[in-house]
This record gives structure tokens, sequence and C-alpha cells, in this order.
């Protein structure tokens, strides 16, 4: 934040705001270049003005202009327009074309200053090999970029000599990487600037000569001058946002990744719980092949299934109006569901669409009246098991995760600073200790069906927790643990599920299957390592 005025002026120089600009820009600080149009006047008689020709160019700081106005201007922002009452001791310094119109009589002078323009200068390394001109300071209240992300920006490299301009890309990608090659001069010295710019900022970096370096991608026919120096301007138009659509819908990370190539600044998006939505879908490409013949637009309810489980994902997470490139590692993810097109034999496929439109999602912590909350928990996981049933296991895997996420057992009171417990009435509490138990369970059931035996386990062991002797739950951990090769837990799990149903089918054939499986792998360890020792020997 920038200083105050009361901090930057002398007590004994007065300011009124005439002009306030409606957003708030930074002040000029020492070494900015600026231009003002400028008004002086003394007991109400005009004595100068710029108003009628070019506005007056400084650099602040620099003392080539009278001590008032460096102190005057550093309190204003672009676009500002400012009275200021000054006393006779600070109108000194600077062009004679300036003070020779001040009274000699010691009279206060009040000037009526526009802040036209700011240049912000700084140098980008701290060596002056690279100095960098910010015209335009952007969205003020936006982010700047970081290591790692991937920008959109119009780059133009010309000769400072002569001015001939040798490349110029409009709305080219650049990634934030130290080793990233982006195919243009001077990537490291942009990199470092953009660091600080925000969207719509634009400046020119003006680069010595070794800061050239070229990379594998740019044109090897430019031929530079030694010891030239290099005019670089720049504009960032856009920063991708990047977001895990799959571990948003309780999924493993890394199966939908969307980067949003238009993102909209907004948090509202369809989720998962029956919103309409509009979507197009430009493309579906799996490296130079395109999977889809056609555009398509698709009118659908997000969570219903009509999509794919991977665009049920990536829609369910989109802003509106926001254009995103998906991309779709896990091919499984692809069918069944619209869009319909050819899997194909390997991956990854990437989807391009924008969300046109949507309905009115409900908030995300569900309604605040416990039994509309219940009730709703119970549709959702009744949508699970229509899933389930269907064979969408990730889908199901989704819903079931939802409930859990509906009905925590405490919740901190809007303006409250301590948890209190959700469900006080014996049987709605009861309700939702049940609903969170069998989604866990059929949780279980999910990551089995996609050989997710850790998770499995997992699930399985939280529904343990309040249910030593709940039997799914020891069946399916020990389904789990048989997964991971834990075999004495699963042997447990088994042993303990015969102790309390002598008669349960299941876990005796679950039981000789951990053993027999134990055994093959003893086998194969034993020949395996005696193999290898005996390689040792020889």
């Amino acid at each position: 934040m920038g200083k105050s005025d009361e901090d930057l002026l002398p007590a004994d120089i007065k300011k009124e705001v005439k002009q306030k600009v409606n957003f708030v820009r930074r002040q000029p600080k020492k070494g900015d270049e600026v231009e003002i149009h400028y008004t002086a006047s003394a007991g109400g008689v005009l004595l100068d003005t710029s108003c009628r020709g070019e506005p007056i160019k400084f650099t602040m700081g620099s003392g080539n202009v009278m001590e008032a106005w460096d102190r005057i201007v550093s309190t204003m922002r672009k676009g500002e327009i400012s009275r200021f009452t000054v006393p006779e001791m600070y109108l000194t310094g600077g062009p004679s074309q300036f003070l020779a119109k001040l009274p000699d009589d010691g009279q206060e002078v009040d000037y009526d200053i526009e802040l036209v323009s700011v240049v912000g200068i700084r140098d980008v390394f701290g060596d002056n090999s690279v100095i960098e001109r910010i015209h335009d300071d952007g969205e003020e209240y936006g982010i700047s970029p970081k290591t790692g992300d991937e920008l959109q920006i119009n780059y133009e490299f010309s000769l400072k000599s002569t001015g001939q301009v040798l490349d110029t890309k409009q709305g080219m990608d650049f990634r934030m990487a130290k080793h990233a090659d982006n195919g243009v001069y001077c990537s490291k010295a942009i990199q470092k600037t953009m660091e600080t710019f925000k969207l719509k900022s634009c400046g020119t970096l003006i680069c010595r000569w070794h800061h050239a370096e070229r990379s594998q991608a740019a044109d090897e026919a430019l031929n530079i001058p030694p010891k030239e120096e290099l005019v670089i301007k720049i504009q960032l138009l856009e920063i991708y946002e990047f977001e895990d659509c799959g571990k948003k819908a309780f999924w493993e990370e890394g199966l939908v990744l969307k980067k949003a190539i238009k993102p909209q600044r907004c948090r509202l998006c369809p989720g998962f719980n029956g919103t309409w939505c509009k979507v197009k879908i430009f493309s579906a490409t799996a490296g130079q092949e395109e999977l889809l013949s056609e555009e398509q637009l698709i009118e659908t309810t997000v969570g219903e299934g009509e999509l794919c489980d991977a665009m049920e994902a990536a829609c369910g997470a989109m802003r509106k109006g926001e254009v995103a490139l998906v991309t779709v590692k896990d091919l499984t993810l692809l069918s069944p569901g619209l869009p319909e097109l050819k899997v194909p034999a390997e991956g990854p496929v990437v989807f391009k669409l924008e969300m046109l439109d949507f309905g009115s999602p409900g908030p995300e912590e569900g309604p605040s009246e416990n039994l509309l909350l219940l009730n709703l928990a119970k549709k959702v996981k009744e949508k699970g098991s229509e899933h389930f049933k269907a064979g969408r296991f990730r889908l199901a895997q989704e819903r079931y995760s939802r409930v859990i996420q509906l009905l925590p057992r405490y919740k901190k009171p809007l303006g409250s600073t301590t948890n209190t417990e959700v469900f006080t009435e014996w049987v709605e509490k009861k309700t939702a200790e049940e609903l969170k138990r069998s989604s866990r369970l059929n949780l279980a059931a999910c990551a089995l069906k996609l050989n997710l035996h850790y998770a499995a386990a997992r699930h399985a062991d939280e529904v343990l927790k309040e249910e030593p002797k709940n039997i799914k739950a020891l069946y399916r951990r020990a389904q789990g643990a048989l997964g991971t090769n834990d075999f004495d837990v699963a042997v447990k799990d088994c042993k303990r599920i015969l102790e309390l149903e002598p008669d349960n089918k299941d876990a005796g054939l679950l039981l000789r299957k951990v053993k027999q499986t134990e055994k093959e792998q003893d086998k194969a360890q034993r020949e395996q390592f005696g193999a290898t020792l005996g390689r040792k020997l020889l």
C-alpha cells in the first residue's frame, strides 16, 4: 500500500482533491516518469498554465523540477486532479521557465495539478542490465504470476538503435519455469519482470545484448549485432488457471486436469448436485488425431450421468463463460456418456470446451434445516447407488463422498468461535450416522471395483472405529488388505468374521484365497532370491 498524503506532504502544504480516481493506483515513486498539467495562481490571479499545450514531463526525484512538484505529485494517482497550496519555501529548483512567473513577495501559490500519466521505472536484476518501464499497471487487485504458472502474453522484440522489429507474437503462451523453452528472446528477463505484473499490465524492457539468449524454438535466422540494446514490449493478457477436477470429485489426483484458457473471476460453478448446464465442446484430441467430427452443444444436468465421467467432473468445476482445456489421463472415464467418441488406444485425450450457462446451484454446505439436510443426503446416496448399479463407480464414489461431506458431526455457526453439534435430536443423529456409515461401506465397495485397495481398507477402517463388529466393514477391509499384500490383517479380519458368524461362506472362501495367495507369493520370492543368491555365490 502507498503512504498516506499526510506522510508524504509537509504539514504546511495543503491538499484538496478535486477529481478522485474511482480505483486505487500506486503513487509515483522516485525514478518514475510522469506527465502533468498544471495551473498556478496566487490570490485568485492566474500566474501560469500548461493546459494550452503539451503536458509537462519529468522524472520523479531527479531534481529537474522544483521541490514542491516532486512532493505533491508523489501523493497523487493517475487521473487525479488536486489543488495544492504551497508556501514560498518549497518553490525553488528546476527550470527558470516555471519560476519566472511566480510572485516575489512571499505569497503562497495554488497549484491545480492533473496527473496525466505515470511510467514506472525498475531495475529488474539490480545491475542496470534490464530496465523495466511500466506503461499500464493493469488490474489493481489482480494476482501476479508465480513460478510454474502459464500465461498468455503479447510480445514484440526490436533493436533500440534502429527500431527494427525482429519478432512479434500476439496471444502466445508463456511458461514461468526456469528451463521452459518459450521460443522467444530474453525469456529469463521477461519471466523476472512478469513476477510483478498484474492482468492487463503492459510495459517495455530495455535489455543489454547478453540477455538475448536464444531458445531452441526461436528463429535462428535473427542476427543481433554485438553490444546492441534490445527492446521488449510485453503485455500480460491472461494467467491460465489449473484445477484438478477429479480431486474435486473426491477421486485420485491427476485423472482429470482443467486448464482455464479464458478464466472467469468467480467461485460459482454447477457442482454435482443436479444443476442444469449448457456446455459447448469444440474438440477432443489424442495427439494429432481429432476424435470429434464437429462441435457439440450439450444441455444436461451435472451429476445425472448423461455425460461421460470425465466431462461430469470437468463441467461440475467450470465457471460461466469459462473456456478450458481438459486433459483426461484415464481413458476409462470417456465412456459411457456424452460426447460419444471412439476411445483411442493411448491417451491422454484433451477436450476444449466452454461453459455457456448453468442454473443456480444450492449452497455447498446444503440446507440449513436439519430435516432438509438429511433428506438431501438420502437423495444423494440413492443417486450414488444408481450409478453403482450401472457400473459408474467413479460417479458413485463422488456421491457417497458428498453424503459424508454434507453430514459433519460438528459445525461452527456463523459469527461463533466454537463448534457445536449439528444434530442434537437422537433420531436425527442416528439417521445421520447411519447414512455416513453406509456411504463409507459403499465407498469401500467402489474402491475395490476400481482396484484402489488402500482406499478400500481406509474407508472400512472409519466404520470399524465406531462399529468393531461390522461384518461388511471387516470383509471389505480384508479384501483391501489382500490387494495390498497385507496378509496378516486380511487373515485376522477373516477369522474375526468367522468368530462372529461361523457360517459366513464368503469369509471362509476369502480366508482360503488369502492363504493361497500368501503361499504363492512366498514361493515366488524364494525362487527369486534363491536364484539371486546362487548367482552371487558363483
